[in-house]
């Protein structure tokens, strides 16, 4: 019979905290497989099998998706030609682009592409 991904996941863990080196600071694929968990199982019944304080797990969720969001806004009286870009991180950071449309040729090296 096969253990259940969250079994696995509870196996691999009680490994990583035998050792020492690992102890306090799980590797990333650890994390990486917990968070995966979250998918099939609630945050409560994860930290309840795998001993884990749910306030890290949350955050360690949150430090692994996507900071940015994308929301559509409309500004009138601009010229046609213009373009206005505004980021906005979860913790309330903002950055805005605003001016001729060759200005998006900026977001080339901000986004490291």
């Amino acid at each position: 019979m096969s253990l259940s991904q969250i079994e696995e996941v509870r196996v691999a863990l009680m490994r990583v905290r035998q050792n020492p080196a690992t102890k306090k600071k799980f590797p990333s694929e650890i994390w990486d497989a917990v968070i995966e968990l979250t998918k099939t199982y609630s945050h409560k019944e994860i930290c309840h099998r795998l001993l884990i304080d749910l306030g890290l797990l949350k955050r360690k969720i949150q430090q692994r998706t996507t900071s940015l969001e994308f929301h559509e806004v409309s500004l009138q009286n601009l010229p046609s030609e213009t373009v206005v870009i505004e980021l906005i991180s979860k913790k309330g950071i903002r950055a805005k682009i605003q001016g001729p449309l060759s200005c998006l040729n900026c977001l080339e090296s901000l986004l490291g592409e």
